[in-house]
């Protein structure tokens, strides 16, 4: 029927030929083209390829790379303008692109999709109530664990099955918003696939569980590129991929989230229901849709006859999670775990059954499918429950506490607190009133009577994000189940050392209006410049070090001009120059400077006291080996290079003594599960501690020095309260445990150069 359309068209001779004027053969030529155009765009949308066709390998045949699912992704955005567009939030660490293909009806119409968000957001606080002109709004994202690999390639298909001719969403009416990432987590993927593929020989994989493409190899796939776990990243947002993602997620704030996993490839399927502990405060309208979007699979994996099970595992407690942290977000949040780690190709399994990747995908894909017609069938119930649970927070939250109030003397210390707090939508706000309230007091863990001053910062319950705040900030969070999947205690004001109070009423607050820095004052009649440590001083301190500065810390109380400086201060003196290198790192930094114009003090130590303790440049050695703890590795990288601005070495525990530990002031060992060090290593580790070198050990990493062979000045770490010396006095008490004056008779090996003037036989 379409070929004779097309043929009708172009076999119409005498129609042309009635034009005698080149103009007119012009303008026939002009339609003509048109006519091809539009025909050829017409088949084109009727024959996407498939994933399939456009990557010529089946789905699951093998391991995609992560450019090949982008470049699927533009593809269909390229072909269906009409429904997809390709969105680029931001590149990881190694550089790869991370990025989002929306699939709506709206991107017929300009602008649309901006106003969809304006709205929904207005409506999420308060400020309109129309959900009706709202479609709704479903965020699916895989491959958070690089090496949970089915579920980048399930993305792929579960986008074609969508968009195709006839696909799931040619038959809807109304409007949606689809938002498919195919992989969170680029740089995990890509090391998961390119160690399976350089440790894979037989084509379609070896079933052996012993085989070695069924163990990764030296990097894991799971992590990040400094060995982070993206999906307990969320509320915390340290890594650049979870920043740029949730900034994304935000814009948009999904009414359902997916986040789709594997597990071990022993397992079979879960999905929701969800497992207890619950967060106590979950709506039951959101426990409600996770049953009903649970019978949903239930019914797909039936009549596939797919086993799976359900309620067991993967609790909704921890607030890191990508299902956890949606739900406290209004939405239905789920895990979805596929059996699949360590399958490789395929995998036979203990009951002698094979797990194939293949079928691994097809699992994903289709359940990724039917959650998004659930999702469309029930866009009423989705949308009405996801409003009323932002209009519950904002009107009645369930929060222990309605204001929590950090006093203004505590504010300066909870910079990266207010960070955290207004990177998950928490809104800061002050009192606008001095107020003697009966409050909660975190430090001291008791209740009682404190006054509040007006300027303190408040976090008020009564605000869309109040689900949040309540998992954050309430003290003691309620635990119906004992056994949980992950963590289970946390909070921000004691994990910073914050005075903060807990107050059982609504309080009244104001803007919150952040001091802004003020450019430092120097003058060159100054002797030096004192400011207090913070996350930043490490930095600083290497490059005042390196710019010519003399840096010290006092290690007792002292007083200068009128003003006290517990320990742990900074000071900074010039050997030589001017202030102007001081000046411009502390601005570029927003560290304020307080100038000291004596070496006089008013009490404690004068400036040239050995009270002030120099502070030498740090040359780090982080000792590293598959067999350490690969968290913990990551976790140092990126603490000593992101948050400290430093630049270690990180040498292999096999190259470590080969180097000259002399060139490090500290040797820091993650934690090991057993490290056995030869003689010779403990008499260079030994020799290096006592020449004033630093060895920190994590953890189990200590057992490397439980051997009475090696005497290393080991610091004692337990409580010292007791002791009746303090710290600052040690210096002088230390002489009650010398003694003087004593002959010993020493027998001295004739060559040593001690004996050379002592009279020999």
């Amino acid at each position: 029927m379409f070929k004779g359309k097309v043929k009708s068209l172009f076999n119409l001779p005498s129609f042309f030929f009635k034009f005698k004027t080149l103009y007119k053969l012009n303008l026939i030529m002009k339609i003509r083209l048109t006519l091809i155009t539009c025909l050829i765009s017409f088949i084109s949308l009727a024959q996407i390829k498939s994933p399939d066709e456009f990557l010529g390998y089946p789905l699951g045949s093998r391991f995609t790379y992560h450019y090949q699912l982008v470049e699927y992704c533009k593809y269909i955005a390229v072909q269906r303008p009409d429904l997809a567009k390709w969105h680029s939030y931001g590149k990881t660490n190694e550089g790869r692109e991370l990025g989002i293909l929306i699939l709506t009806k709206s991107n017929n119409v300009p602008n649309k999709l901006d106003q969809i968000r304006e709205l929904h957001h207005q409506v999420i606080q308060g400020q309109k109530s129309a959900i009706s002109d709202l479609p709704v709004i479903i965020n699916l994202s895989f491959n958070v664990h690089g090496n949970e690999a089915a579920g980048s390639e399930a993305a792929l298909g579960a986008i074609y099955d969508l968009v195709k001719d006839g696909g799931v969403l040619a038959t809807i009416n109304n409007d949606y918003v689809v938002l498919m990432d195919p992989c969170i987590n680029p740089d995990g993927r890509d090391a998961y696939v390119t160690q399976y593929n350089r440790r894979n020989f037989i084509s379609g994989g070896n079933a052996d569980p012993y085989d070695q493409e069924h163990f990764e190899g030296s990097t894991s796939g799971r992590y990040n590129h400094y060995s982070f776990d993206l999906n307990r990243d969320w509320v915390w947002q340290t890594q650049i991929e979870t920043q740029q993602r949730l900034a994304f997620f935000q814009s948009w704030m999904p009414m359902v989230h997916a986040d789709f996993h594997e597990q071990s490839y022993q397992h079979t399927y879960y999905f929701p229901p969800a497992a207890k502990p619950y967060l106590n405060f979950i709506s039951s309208s959101t426990k409600d849709l996770q049953t009903s979007v649970g019978k949903s699979f239930a019914r797909l994996f039936d009549k596939q006859k797919w086993p799976y099970f359900t309620s067991e595992v993967y609790d909704l407690f921890y607030p890191g999670y990508g299902d956890t942290y949606p739900v406290l977000n209004g939405a239905l949040g789920m895990t979805l775990e596929q059996g699949g780690i360590r399958g490789g190709l395929q995998a036979q399994k203990s009951n002698s059954d094979t797990i194939r990747f293949v079928d691994r995908v097809n699992h994903h894909r289709q359940l990724a499918t039917n959650l998004v017609e659930w999702s469309l069938t029930n866009s009423e119930m989705v949308k009405a429950s996801f409003y009323a649970n932002h209009s519950s927070a904002r009107t009645n939250p369930s929060n222990l506490y309605k204001t929590y109030v950090i006093p203004q003397n505590e504010i300066g210390k909870s910079a990266e607190l207010i960070k955290i707090l207004q990177a998950n939508r928490i809104q800061v706000s002050q009192l606008d009133k001095d107020a003697q309230v009966n409050a909660f007091s975190y430090a001291d863990q008791k209740t009682g009577s404190f006054k509040l001053s007006k300027g303190d910062l408040a976090i008020s319950a009564y605000q869309s994000a109040a689900p949040m705040i309540q998992a954050l900030l309430d003290p003691t969070p309620v635990l119906e189940d004992s056994v949980t999947y992950d963590i289970t205690a946390w909070n921000l004001f004691q994990i910073h050392g914050i005075r903060a109070y807990g107050i059982k009423e609504k309080l009244t607050v104001t803007t919150y209006t952040e001091v802004g820095f003020k450019d430092n004052p120097v003058s060159e009649n100054q002797v030096a410049f004192v400011f207090k440590p913070a996350s930043t001083s490490v930095a600083i301190v290497d490059q005042l070090i390196k710019l010519g500065y003399l840096v010290v810390f006092n290690d007792k109380e002292v007083g200068f001009e009128g003003n006290k400086y517990g320990p742990g201060h900074l000071w900074v003196m010039k050997k030589n120059g001017n202030w102007e290198s001081l000046r411009l790192l502390a601005n570029k930094n927003q560290v304020q400077l307080v100038g000291i114009s004596t070496y006089r003090s008013d009490f404690g130590a004068d400036l040239g006291s050995p009270h002030f303790i120099h502070v030498n440049t740090s040359r780090i050695a982080v000792v590293v080996d598959p067999s350490f703890d690969v968290n913990q590795q990551g976790e140092l990288a990126y603490y000593l290079t992101t948050k400290m601005k430093l630049n270690p070495t990180f040498i292999p525990f096999v190259s470590l003594f080969r180097a000259n530990l002399s060139n490090y002031s500290q040797v820091i060992f993650p934690n090991s599960k057993a490290l056995d060090l030869s003689k010779n290593q403990k008499i260079s580790l030994d020799d290096y501690v006592r020449k004033g070198g630093y060895v920190i050990l994590f953890e189990k990493a200590v057992s490397m020095i439980s051997d009475k062979e090696l005497a290393l000045n080991v610091k004692d770490l337990t409580d010292s309260s007791d002791n009746n010396t303090s710290y600052e006095d040690s210096e002088r008490h230390e002489i009650s445990k010398t003694l003087s004056g004593n002959l010993l008779i020493a027998n001295l090996e004739k060559s040593n150069p001690i004996g050379f003037r002592i009279n020999r036989d």
